[in-house]
């Protein structure tokens, strides 16, 4: 536990902090911005505007994703609620940390979206002077990127726009900046290409964050299924 307490003390306090919080009876969870407050570590507290909690339906019995972005690489730990202090508090606990590249992998899942790739600027033009546009649909998302499927191959030597249709309760489009990182050809109309995010807000990586979470937990509802 010594790592997670050197993490949460190098926070400073009063820092803004993102939260995704589990709820009852639901797979989705409650996506959140509050304040970071200082205590005995490995325990800290969040700070919330009055009236913005889902008191009611918190499952404090489901670990928390809490996120800060220190100015550099984001922390990010894993942690259970030990206390609904009041209406605008909540006392924290960490479980463990979470790596760069952990959270990667664990906002990394399969899925299924449709995608459209398209030229970023009006005015680039391809070979045939016109602007170009191609609709896919994704294998795999993270916060950081996506791996989609085409059936002719987009442009490699650009940055592209990319419209990406969240598969969450309540469908929500995104609009991000990219680039393709490899292209592979996997049949004559079938083609896998992997986009890394350039430019995205930090509202729609939260997005693609909460969707990914709904599925995991899709999919462990499915596995808890299947084995019973």
């Amino acid at each position: 536990m010594t790592v997670e307490k050197d993490i949460i003390e190098s926070i400073p306090d009063a820092k803004p902090v993102r939260i995704f919080i589990p709820l009852q009876n639901a797979l989705e969870r409650y996506r959140m911005q509050g304040v970071y407050q200082k205590s005995t570590p490995p325990r800290f507290n969040l700070l919330f505007k009055a009236g913005s909690l889902p008191l009611d339906a918190i499952d404090t019995q489901k670990p928390c994703i809490v996120t800060v972005d220190m100015g550099g690489p984001s922390i990010s730990v894993e942690a259970m609620i030990s206390e609904i202090a009041d209406s605008q508090q909540l006392n924290m606990i960490v479980r463990k940390s979470m790596s760069h590249e952990q959270m990667r992998e664990f906002f990394r899942v399969d899925a299924t979206a449709s995608v459209i790739s398209s030229s970023f600027h009006p005015e680039f033009f391809g070979e045939e002077d016109t602007p170009w546009s191609m609709p896919g649909s994704t294998i795999d998302i993270s916060g950081s990127g996506i791996l989609a499927s085409f059936t002719t191959p987009p442009p490699q030597d650009s940055q592209t726009r990319l419209e990406i249709s969240l598969p969450t309760t309540r469908p929500e489009t995104i609009s991000v900046i990219a680039h393709p990182v490899r292209t592979q050809k996997i049949s004559e109309n079938h083609y896998d290409v992997a986009y890394h995010f350039d430019d995205i807000t930090t509202e729609d990586r939260d997005k693609i964050i909460g969707c990914c979470l709904l599925i995991q937990r899709r999919l462990l509802r499915l596995k808890v299924k299947v084995k019973d």
